[in-house]
């Protein structure tokens, strides 16, 4: 280590104790930069020390095209008390070296490495060995004096010296394989080509048509189908009756370099020239493929594929054989086998032979007979046996049975057996016995078996029956098949003798009567009656049903269940993850299938499982806390996470588990760097605090929390911070703490009110937002947080008198930073309305996508109401006689009836919903709950948002000396017609031109637009009840106008359309697109849709926090535009104005620009409270008072847009007074 000198230390002269001192810990940052903290932090620091001392030794070794193995058994570096063995192998990088080193210690020790780290280092070698490392891999200097090593590094439980000798050695031959496979590459593919040229112009005396497709083939295979990794040449010599191959002059490639790799062999004996191999060498087939003998140990730990290619004179006789061995790569295993050759020539003869149309039934299931065959064994079946095999198969389909389909490998090394068993009867002790006895009949070895499950009833085994002798014993195929009956048919029929024991009614007896063979292989008669006890209460009405057991041959830590479900089979896609998450181990299913007929079909799902953290499974209840927790994830009423673990781990049921997970939720939303998993597993590692915190929340929130309750949250508090001390983890710790304080902060719940699923709402919890820790700036006054299967969602408040909209949220993860962000802007337009502001988010868990926008909207309106009826859950109303307190809700906050809503994105037509919610809760605003409603200023149809903010942007024009009202003017923008803010401004001007636009689903470019015209449409479709740009008349479009979904990978444009938006090329992707529009030369750019689109060049994306228009956003330098109109919320972050406006453009904040709707729905909300207490008194009637309403709209509207004009002049007044100071 003393001798390798690190670049980042300044060249100064150092004595040999400095540089062991310093050396070994900037290695040890390469060396460690990549391994999992997990790995690193069972080692102390003086072992990874040690461990980095001992690869720096390797590698001051290294010396150019050389390779440096080292094994050092007492390494002196211990893991966890435990010694461990360090191997280091340094070697110039090249491919293949990772996993060829890692199979071979794999192969050649016991237990699993507990360490691997593989950096690339550059170094610069001198006479010795390694004299300096540079860096990492990416280090480059000009000079050319630098190379890059590959460094793997392992630690594996302890070696003997002979042992680790001895693994010394086969790294060695095994890296000498790697370098000859490597450095022999192009040679291989230079003889590859050759045996192409020869096949192709040499008069050969084969077909054709194989020719071709021989040809086809190897083209195929040197087109990265195949990895190369070794090549021999072979002559004939002789007759064909008795000719001889014999190894040619010329040395051999790769692997095969080396002469004792021997390709074709009995046991240890090579196999010289056979009567098979004469008749391949004089057959009709250009090329051979099969499987090797010898397992590669470069790459991949499988056999190798062997490829053999007849060579040719001049004259076109035979001349003897190119042997090739490698590894066949993905694609030929997951490509179909009409698109690779030679497969394909043997998939055509097959069908052709078949007399089927492959576009009929037969012939569509003939074809996925092949392209489900074993993808090895396909390759190197010869086509009569195949075709005698894919009719056998075939007949499965229809009548699916036990089947022995048998192929001896020409050379009798192996027999190759698919075998075909019911998929219910197939487990790994059948496929045990059958491999037990298909070794013995064909007197060889077990040397493989595939298992595999295709569709139907039947599993399908591929065993492979290795042989060192003599030829392949021939078997009837009706003598194996008989026998693996008797294998997988086991069961006894006691049906009559256990429903006689138990007194079974005729009803049972019937139902278990019908229950399958497959079933009675593995359940007495008893278990039988008793599942048809369950099954006879299953219905359409009540589709399932589960049981948890234990059999007396399970261990405490594992236990099985039974689902029953009525129709139709559970797919294990829903089932495996659901009891994972619960923190089961899934070791084996069975599917049984009890009935005739539709209506009476029930399947039984026999799993075994394991307790995935070690312990015992508590059965003691009969299973049924574990039935309630799979069941709640059934029915939909939790999420299917991690948390579900705590039922294993803590014991809490679902009810109890979906506080823990609302809180963790609520930490995402406020941005904790752990994941949903983590903070999971977190709580899983710590069942005691889990259920301590949970226990707290209820000592603090429940109904006995003002009276027990407030000593029992002292003890647990005191109890939860001790047991934090034997927490050593720090996210673990910060987990739990947050917890606590969250659940400290927590000031109301509706969690102990009764019905409130049935009442439509979820888990609602009020917060104190000063009391909770870590929240980002600005913080709020009061926030209530709902949670729950159908939505999720938050209120901010700013103050007890804050108003503010609620949004439909598409941002699952970060809705909260959306909210927070929009609530900005909203605290600067209140602060001249009300004294605060506030806004909502909601976000559905459950829209239909598939199912079109009508259904979206009517699950998108569901959960809106649960979130709004959820958030009035917990807040106190106001009756004749005062302040009332929500029934059932223990308050730790003083009075708080303030509560207004308002539409924002999405909820533009749900004023009505959330007024008659407010009517139904009996809330004391009435109809003033939410404005803009059917008896309130709808906000679309005055246009007031978009009218407010047109009166910004005719000022910006005003002051540059330009009427757009009566001159024409070009704009591009984010929204489309059917939007309130979109639709109404792009019809405020009869002079619009209107060249570009996007939204969320479409593109829209229109060039030259006709401004009548143009006007014309935009006004149809602002009268749709819904649109989109696709419902544009693409008859009114300019020259060159496109209407394009988004959702294209690429999209040509006509050339006017990309001059239109500045774009230099015709082929782009949407993406640029929409960043070409935003870029436009025009006059000006409107923002009416979601998103935030302008940040400033001193900004990052991650900063703005819109992370779903990272890609499409530009800098405020890009844009071209004269003016931008904000009439959405967050459209340019505040620092791209200002950089905007410093570059010479015009804009306002968003606060200015649409403060109009803000405005509007303050006017409407004060209206109706002083409207309220002659309601009350019956002194004024809804009716009269509506119509009251309706008569003032025209002088509200005016008041509002009065506002507007004199905000924008007031700013420009202060503008031109700054100027002048």
């Amino acid at each position: 280590m003393a001798s390798v000198k690190s670049a980042s230390k300044p060249k100064k002269k150092a004595t040999a104790a400095t540089k062991a001192e310093e050396r070994p810990a900037r290695l040890a940052d390469y060396l460690l930069a990549r391994a999992p903290a997990e790995d690193i932090a069972t080692y102390e620091a003086t072992d990874l020390e040690r461990a980095a001392d001992l690869a720096g030794k390797a590698i001051a070794a290294h010396k150019k095209g050389e390779c440096v193995v080292a094994v050092d058994a007492d390494s002196g570096v211990m893991r966890d008390g435990r010694p461990v063995t360090v191997i280091t192998v340094v070697n110039d990088n090249m491919p293949f070296l990772f996993d060829s080193i890692l199979g071979e210690i794999a192969d050649s020790t016991a237990g699993e490495p507990t360490l691997v780290t593989h950096p690339v280092i550059t170094v610069r070698h001198g006479k010795g060995g390694v004299e300096e490392v540079l860096g990492d891999g990416n280090f480059a200097k000009d000079d050319g004096s630098h190379d890059r090593l590959s460094v793997i590094h392992v630690h594996i439980p302890r070696l003997t010296a002979e042992q680790a000798n001895g693994l010394t050695e086969r790294l060695r031959k095994m890296l000498g394989q790697v370098h000859a496979a490597v450095h022999d590459w192009k040679p291989m593919l230079a003889r590859l080509d050759q045996a192409i040229s020869e096949f192709r112009y040499t008069a050969v005396p084969l077909d054709k048509t194989s020719v071709a497709e021989a040809i086809a083939f190897l083209e195929w295979l040197r087109d990265d189908n195949f990895t190369f990794l070794g090549m021999r040449e072979f002559k004939y010599i002789g007759g064909e009756e008795s000719g001889t191959l014999e190894r040619a002059d010329k040395p051999g490639l790769g692997i095969l370099s080396d002469p004792d790799v021997l390709v074709l062999r009995r046991g240890t004996e090579a196999v010289t020239t056979t009567p098979e191999i004469r008749a391949f060498l004089h057959g009709p087939e250009p090329l051979i493929v099969t499987k090797a003998n010898a397992k590669s140990s470069v790459h991949r730990r499988i056999y190798l594929d062997y490829i053999g290619i007849k060579t040719y004179t001049a004259k076109g006789t035979l001349a003897g054989e190119l042997r090739i061995v490698g590894l066949f790569t993905s694609t030929a295993y997951t490509r179909s086998v009409m698109k690779i050759p030679y497969l394909r020539s043997k998939a055509e003869t097959i069908i052709a032979k078949s007399g089927f149309d492959r576009h009929d039934h037969s012939g569509k299931a003939l074809i996925n007979v092949l392209e489900s065959y074993p993808r090895d064994e396909l390759f190197q079946v010869p086509v009569p046996i195949l075709r005698k095999h894919a009719a056998a198969i075939l007949g499965l389909v229809e009548r699916p049975r036990v089947r022995a389909l048998v192929r001896a490998d020409q050379f009798d090394r192996f027999a190759s057996i698919l075998v075909f068993v019911p998929r219910d009867r197939y487990d790994s002790v059948v496929r045990e016995k059958i491999g037990s006895y298909l070794k013995t009949v064909f007197e060889g070895r077990l040397s493989a078996y595939y298992p595999a499950f295709p569709e139907g009833g039947l599993a399908r085994v591929h065993f492979i029956i290795g042989r060192s002798g003599g030829k392949t014993p021939k078997v009837e195929q009706a003598t194996i098949e008989a026998a693996i009956r008797d294998i997988v048919r086991t069961w006894e029929d006691a049906l009559s003798d256990a429903a006689e024991a138990s007194g079974a009614d005729q009803a049972l007896k019937s139902i278990a009567a019908r229950l399958p063979e497959s079933y009675r292989d593995s359940f007495s008669a008893a278990v039988a009656l008793a599942d048809a006890g369950r099954i006879a209460k299953i219905s359409a009405g009540n589709p399932i049903a589960i049981d948890y057991y234990r059999h007396a041959e399970q261990k405490p830590h594992q236990a099985s269940l039974k689902i029953y479900h009525h129709g139709s089979p559970v797919a294990l896609s829903r089932r495996v993850p659901v009891l994972e998450n619960i923190g089961f181990r899934v070791i084996s299913e069975r599917t049984f299938e009890v009935g005739d007929d539709q209506s009476s079909l029930v399947f039984i799902h026999d799993m075994e499982l394991e307790n995935s953290y070690g312990k015992p499974i508590d059965l003691t209840d009969s299973g049924a806390l574990f039935e309630d927790a799979f069941l709640s994830v059934w029915r939909g009423d939790v999420d299917n996470d991690g948390y579900n673990g705590l039922a294993q781990t803590a014991g809490l049921w679902s009810g109890e588990i979906t506080i823990l997970r609302a809180y963790g939720r609520y930490l995402q939303q406020v941005g904790i760097p752990q994941s949903q998993d983590f903070i999971a597993a977190a709580l899983n590692r710590y069942p005691d605090i889990a259920r301590g915190l949970h226990a707290l929340f209820i000592a603090r929130l429940g109904p006995t929390a003002e009276t027990e309750g407030v000593v029992a949250a002292k003890h647990l508090k005191a109890k939860i911070k001790d047991a934090l001390e034997d927490v050593p983890n720090i996210d673990d710790d910060t987990i739990i703490r947050r917890y606590l304080n969250l659940i400290e902060a927590s000031l109301r719940t509706n969690h102990f009110v009764a019905d409130t699923k049935e009442k439509g709402q979820s888990l609602a919890i009020k917060l104190d937002s000063h009391a909770v820790e870590g929240l980002p700036a600005p913080r709020p006054w009061r926030e209530i947080f709902v949670y729950g299967s159908e939505v999720e969602g938050l209120h901010l408040r700013f103050g007890p008198v804050a108003r503010g909209g609620l949004r439909w949220s598409d941002r699952a993860q970060d809705y909260r930073t959306e909210v927070l962000g929009l609530v900005k802007a909203q605290q600067v337009k209140n602060a001249v309305i009300v004294p605060v502001g506030a806004k909502g988010g909601f976000y559905p868990k459950q829209l239909p996508m598939s199912a079109g926008r009508d259904a979206i909207f009517e699950a998108g309106t569901s959960a809106y109401k649960n979130f709004v009826s959820s958030l009035l859950s917990i807040t106190d109303n106001i009756g004749l006689d005062g302040v009332i307190p929500p029934a059932g809700v223990v308050r730790r906050d003083p009075d708080d009836p303030y509560f207004v809503v308002a539409a924002d994105k999405g909820t533009a037509t749900f004023s009505d919903t959330a007024n008659a919610i407010s009517e139904k809760h009996g809330f004391w605003l009435d109809d003033a709950f939410a404005s803009g409603g059917s008896a309130g200023y709808d906000h679309k149809k005055m246009g007031i948002t978009a009218k407010g903010a047109w009166e910004a942007v005719k000022r910006h024009f005003r002051e540059i000396n330009r009427d757009i009202q009566t001159s024409s003017f070009s704009v591009v923008g984010v929204g489309d017609m059917s939007g309130d803010v979109f639709g109404n401004g792009m019809l405020l001007s009869p002079k619009t031109r209107l060249i570009a636009a996007f939204d969320h689903r479409d593109i829209f470019i229109d060039p030259d637009p006709d401004m009548a015209a143009s006007m014309a449409e935009r006004e149809r479709m602002f009268a749709l009840p819904r649109s989109s740009w696709q419902d544009y008349d693409k008859t009114k479009l300019s020259e060159g106008g496109i209407i394009v979904s988004r959702n294209q990978k690429s999209i040509t444009l006509p050339a006017a359309a990309a001059a239109a938006i500045g774009l230099a090329k015709t082929t782009a992707t949407p993406v640029e697109i929409m960043t070409a529009i935003l870029k436009a030369p025009v006059d000006l750019l409107w923002f009416g849709g979601i998103g935030t689109y302008l940040r400033a060049s001193t900004e990052t994306n991650a900063e703005v926090g819109d992370r779903a228009n990272d890609a499409v956003r530009i800098t405020a330098l890009d844009v071209r535009a004269k003016v931008i109109g904000e009439g959405a919320n967050l459209g340019v972050t505040q620092r791209a104005r200002i950089e905007f406006g410093l570059n010479g453009g015009r804009c306002n904040s968003d606060a200015i620009d649409n403060s109009g709707g803000v405005n509007c729905s303050d006017v409407e909300v004060n209206i109706k409270i002083a409207l309220a207490s002659a309601m009350r008194k019956g002194s004024l009637t809804r009716p009269a008072r509506n119509k009251l309403l309706a008569e003032m709209t025209d002088e509200v509207g005016s008041l509002v847009l009065s506002n507007n004009y004199q905000q924008t002049l007031a700013l420009s007044i202060a503008r031109k007074r700054g100027l002048a100071d």
